[in-house]
């Protein structure tokens, strides 16, 4: 992307790849991370053994977003953070960068990119599926076939259908995610997304690597996990979220030097700046 906006000789464009290149080197340490935090947490780093590890009847059986919360947050954000849409799309913003790094692009060369952009959101939500949601695992697979009753109908139900379709049917549910945030959040300055990155997210994830350790290491024994870990992980990580939200700092609320904000002292109206 830096190169692409260097290389069109305008400096709007070479604006966008410095923001792009800065923006992507904020959040790649973070996803990195958090990408090793389940790498650890299933005690491997192919994709597959991955995947198994969550839908396996003689070990794990459970979603990592079920053991790992903060780190399928912390993926959601990165991610979106990488392939650049609303709220972290600065580097390519319209309405002040002129499309940002590819402004000298048009035609077919447009389109080649514009389609690649929403490529690459998609194998972010794919991702999503296979190292949070269980790959190819219907939900609650296992409980809905072993049913006294009509177990026999949901297990010949999951033969049926390929996992294949559970993988897009999930990326494709947290890709209504996106264009959900897309359509509810604003822009963030640059300088907030870069604080945001380096300040919270790296730290987090740095966390997020240490419960998956500790889980690993403490409660993992080999077989199924307890039901009571996931269970308490999810609930404290739940309360947790709820406590962040009901929370408001007063100071930073006057001084207005929240990473996420927006507000003006003075409203933009005509005339309202001229001297």
């Amino acid at each position: 992307m830096f190169f692409a906006g260097w290389a069109s000789n305008n400096k709007y464009t070479l604006i966008g790849g410095m923001r792009s290149a800065a923006q992507l080197t904020a959040y790649e340490i973070p996803l990195l991370i958090t990408v090793l935090g389940v790498a650890v947490l299933s005690g491997s780093l192919n994709i597959i053994e991955i995947v198994d590890f969550q839908m396996g009847q003689d070990e794990g059986n459970v979603w990592n977003i079920f053991l790992m919360p903060l780190g399928a947050a912390l993926f959601l954000i990165t991610m979106i953070a990488e392939v650049e849409r609303i709220p972290f799309d600065m580097p390519e913003a319209e309405a002040e960068l002129v499309e940002g790094w590819w402004t000298e692009y048009g035609g077919i060369r447009w389109g080649l990119m514009f389609s690649a952009e929403y490529m690459r959101s998609y194998a972010a939500c794919i991702l999503f599926a296979l190292f949070f949601l269980g790959g190819w695992e219907a939900p609650f697979q296992h409980s809905l076939s072993d049913l006294p009753t009509v177990g026999f109908a949901f297990s010949t139900l999951f033969e049926l259908i390929p996992g294949l379709i559970w993988v897009l049917l999930k990326a494709w549910l947290l890709f209504a995610v996106f264009v959900w945030i897309r359509a509810s959040l604003h822009r963030v300055r640059t300088d907030q997304i870069l604080e945001f990155g380096w300040r919270y997210l790296l730290p987090l994830s740095m966390l997020n690597l240490v419960v998956a350790i500790y889980l690993r290491l403490e409660h993992y024994d080999g077989g199924n996990w307890d039901l009571w870990v996931p269970a308490v992980v999810s609930v404290v990580s739940l309360v947790l979220f709820i406590i962040y939200l009901m929370d408001e700092d007063e100071e930073a609320l006057e001084l207005q030097n929240r990473p996420y904000n927006t507000q003006a002292v003075v409203k933009a109206s005509p005339g309202s700046h001229r001297d």
